[in-house]
C-alpha cells in the first residue's frame, strides 16, 4: 500500500517517460516464434544469433513472410513476460515512473490492439503508450519523435545506436545474440533489476 508521501510523490512526478522496445525486452517473442515454427516444421539450426533466416537455416524472404505472419497471428495476445519484467515495472511505477512502446510488430491495426492487449493485462496502466510499426522496421526516424533526454530500452544493437543518435540514453539488455557488442555511450543490463538500478541511479 502506498504512503501519502508516496502518492503526492506520483502525482507531482515530472519524470520523463521511458521508451523501451517490447520484443525481447517487455516481452518472449522468440521463444514463442520458435514453438510456432516448429508447429510449421521449421527447426532452429543456429543458436544465438538475431536473424531468424540464420536461426532457421531458410532464406530471407521466406522468414520475412513467416515472421510477419507470425506478427500479425493470435499469438500477439498471448507472450509471456520477460522473467522479471512485471516486478520491476511494478517498482517503477511505484516511483512515478510510465513507459512509452515503440515495437516493430506489424502496423496491421487489430494486430496492435492484440499487443497492447497483451502489455495491458501483464503490465496494467504504466505502460501508456505503444506505437507499432512494420515488422522488421528501423526505428530512427520514429524515435526522433521524441524529445532528445529520455531512456531507451532496447535489446538489438543496431536500434539501440539509432536511440543514442536521436539523443536518447539507451540501455541494451543482454541476449546471446548482443552478447559481444560494445559502444561507450550505450549501458548494459543484464536484467530489469539492472535496468532500475541503473535508471534510479542516474537520475538521483
Amino acid at each position: 500500500m502506498f504512503t501519502t508521501a508516496r502518492i503526492e510523490k506520483k502525482a507531482i512526478s515530472k519524470l520523463l517517460p521511458i521508451l523501451t522496445d517490447v520484443d525481447g525486452v517487455l516481452l518472449e517473442w522468440e521463444p514463442a516464434f520458435t514453438k510456432w515454427m516448429n508447429s510449421k516444421g521449421y527447426e532452429v539450426q543456429t543458436e544465438g544469433v538475431y536473424k531468424q533466416a540464420t536461426r532457421f537455416g531458410i532464406e530471407q524472404a521466406l522468414s520475412d513472410a513467416l515472421t510477419n505472419r507470425f506478427n500479425e497471428s493470435a499469438w500477439m495476445g498471448y507472450l509471456k513476460p520477460i522473467p522479471g519484467a512485471v516486478k520491476w515495472l511494478e517498482r517503477f511505477a511505484d516511483e512515478g515512473y510510465t513507459f512509452e512502446c515503440l515495437t516493430s510488430q506489424s502496423e496491421d491495426i487489430y494486430a496492435g490492439y492484440l499487443r497492447k492487449y497483451n502489455l495491458e493485462m501483464l503490465f496494467g496502466k504504466v505502460i501508456t503508450e505503444c506505437t507499432c510499426i512494420a515488422t522488421g522496421s528501423d526505428k530512427d526516424e520514429h524515435l526522433k519523435n521524441w524529445a532528445p533526454g529520455h531512456w531507451w530500452i532496447e535489446d538489438k544493437p543496431q536500434n539501440a545506436i539509432a536511440g543514442l543518435e536521436a539523443g536518447h540514453k539507451p540501455i541494451l539488455i543482454t541476449h546471446p545474440y548482443n552478447k559481444d557488442f560494445e559502444h561507450e555511450g550505450i549501458e548494459r543490463a543484464d536484467s530489469w533489476e539492472d535496468i532500475f538500478n541503473i535508471i534510479l541511479t542516474k537520475n538521483g
